[in-house]
């Protein structure tokens, strides 16, 4: 099945699927990482959508890592996941969640890993909605020395040739799309409305409100840069 994206499309075919060493996976089952953001939620929408059409033997299984400082994202995760049932008719697996810390880039990236790989005895295959970060000459006003992208973000890393796959069983099928890339995929599929306005990027401490984002942390901003000024 392939998604059509102008700057990077993607096609899954989970059929005779072979990882990175080469060895054939009979793929039964596959996780998503779900946090809650508009990214994860699309590459959710996206594998349900293949598991309707091409292969509906595949159970899906989401997963969050719920950080400290964002003990929301299990919430908006989990009606994330109602929304594509709801459109799809696929049912997910059972939602996966764990606090993990985030007082530290450190601690929230090994935590991470750790917990994921406590569930890697539930799927062959997971995937992640890592995505690309913006240019700086087509998005200035985010990189205006006041609002800094958060270091395990890498915000000197503009590479955009790098692979889907990292490890040899996690794909990371937006790593080469930034934020309007990202809107492209929700429009050309016809769930801007649909499942952007359930999700939430904003990562300001300080901001409890699941009605609002701040409209001001980096990823705020950068939500807005990418959706023509939207923020839900």
């Amino acid at each position: 099945m392939l998604f059509k994206n102008s700057q990077d499309d993607w096609q899954i075919d989970l059929n005779n699927y072979r990882g990175r060493d080469g060895v054939l996976l009979d793929v039964t089952d596959i996780g998503v990482k779900i946090s809650g953001g508009a990214d994860s939620a699309i590459v959710a929408y996206m594998l349900a959508l293949y598991v309707k059409t091409h292969r509906p033997d595949i159970r899906i299984h989401p997963v969050t890592a719920i950080a400290q400082t964002k003990p929301f994202q299990h919430l908006f995760a989990a009606q994330i996941l109602a929304k594509i049932t709801q459109l799809t008719g696929v049912e997910f697996a059972t939602h996966q969640c764990q606090e993990i810390r985030s007082d530290t880039v450190e601690n929230y990236i090994g935590d991470q890993e750790a917990y994921f790989a406590t569930l890697d005895h539930l799927y062959q295959l997971r995937f992640a909605g890592l995505t690309a970060n913006p240019d700086p000459k087509d998005a200035p006003l985010l990189y205006d020395g006041t609002h800094t992208l958060p270091g395990s973000h890498g915000a000197k890393d503009l590479d955009r040739t790098k692979t889907l796959v990292k490890k040899d069983n996690t794909k990371r099928p937006l790593i080469n799309v930034d934020k309007q890339g990202v809107a492209e995929h929700y429009t050309t599929l016809g769930v801007l409305e649909e499942i952007f306005p359930l999700t939430r990027s904003c990562e300001e401490d300080n901001v409890y409100s699941f009605e609002a984002h701040c409209g001001d942390c980096w990823f705020c901003r950068e939500r807005a840069w990418g959706f023509g000024g939207r923020l839900v």
